[in-house]
């Protein structure tokens, strides 16, 4: 569901970086979902940019991962 910790981990694994203490690390957390953004929408009564805030991307979408790695959570770029 939407408050499972796994879904939460997006803020969980921030908290752990700035334990870190080191501005060279960056992490960040990303879900998969195979399920269709349509399906989540209603099961979850939450639009898709708001899933998408919370690093949760659909394999039904090609760019997936091109999301991921141009996430603003992603300090690195994608070299092009």
């Amino acid at each position: 569901g939407k408050d499972d910790p796994k879904i939460q981990f997006h803020d969980t694994i921030k908290d752990i970086e700035n334990r870190l203490g080191d501005a060279t690390v960056s992490l960040s957390s990303f879900i998969v979902s195979n399920t269709p953004s349509h399906t989540m929408e209603q099961q979850w009564g939450m639009d898709k940019p708001t899933m998408r805030a919370k690093n949760i991307l659909f394999q039904e979408e090609v760019s997936y991962v091109k999301s991921m790695l141009e996430s603003p959570d992603n300090d690195t770029p994608i070299a092009r």
